[in-house]
């Protein structure tokens, strides 16, 4: 008997990662800080790492890029609310 074997489904996290923080950045230029924050937010549901792989076991680079990621995300709140 064959053994049969799954395709492994498309993650469609890398591309909504990009699209989202494309769009977040767009948003950043046109100075619409609220629209900004909630993309760039919403990218990190996106995770574009392994997902199986918890945070504390990442390599160093992934946990620095996600940090890093957050903070501009607070960033931009804290500048939608400062934006008069």
């Amino acid at each position: 008997m064959e053994a049969q074997t799954n395709p492994t489904a498309k993650s469609l996290n890398k591309p909504a990662y990009v699209i989202f923080i494309i769009a977040g950045i767009y948003f950043a230029i046109s100075r619409d800080f609220s629209q900004a924050a909630t993309f760039w937010g919403l990218a990190l549901v996106f995770d574009p790492f392994d997902l199986t792989m918890p945070f504390s076991k990442r390599p160093f680079y992934q946990q620095a890029w996600l940090m890093a990621h957050l903070t501009v995300t607070i960033a931009l709140f804290v500048m939608m609310i400062l934006d008069k």
